[in-house]
């Protein structure tokens, strides 16, 4: 028994205090969802006791444009009728920052629901930063309602092989 008196004015004679610590932990390149990372001797302690461990999960936030399988990368991209006929052409944002320019080959149509796939531009392999999956977009052709009769005959006539 500890005399009153004597007692500790902060821990109030229990020998722990609580405390809050900040502690920083480098995330590995293309971790995925779930993995654990362990902070060894800086959880809670106790007199006559060795320290605990602080066990980290990642939870990989949802994105809007991105789905991720794994190391690879999905996008839904809606093209027009006019650009499934003639090329894609057209700029995204990587989950890194950079500017990707998307180009189909010259004379390619594109069908709907059709996928494309961008080799490497998916994310980091974990454990291995230097390999990347790869990005696969699948497209959808957005139709126009109708057809002005004055460009039906034009477009029959192009179209018509």
């Amino acid at each position: 028994m500890i005399d009153l008196k004597k007692r500790c004015k902060t821990c109030k004679g229990k020998k722990v205090k609580r405390d809050k610590k900040k502690l920083s932990v480098e995330i590995d390149k293309g971790t995925p969802n779930g993995e654990q990372y362990t902070i060894s001797g800086e959880g809670d302690c106790v007199p006559d006791v060795d320290p605990g461990d602080v066990i980290v999960v990642v939870r990989v936030r949802t994105n809007k444009i991105y789905t991720r399988k794994g190391a690879d990368l999905w996008m839904d991209k809606e093209v027009s009728l006019l650009d499934s006929l003639t090329g894609v052409n057209f700029t995204i944002m990587h989950l890194d920052g950079k500017i990707i320019r998307i180009q189909n080959k010259p004379g390619e149509i594109i069908k709907p629901n059709s996928m494309m796939t961008c080799p490497d531009l998916g994310m980091p392999f974990h454990k291995t930063p230097y390999k990347n999956g790869n990005l696969y977009l699948k497209f959808t052709v957005k139709f126009p309602e109708k057809i002005d009769p004055k460009q039906f005959g034009a477009i029959n006539q192009i179209l018509t092989v």
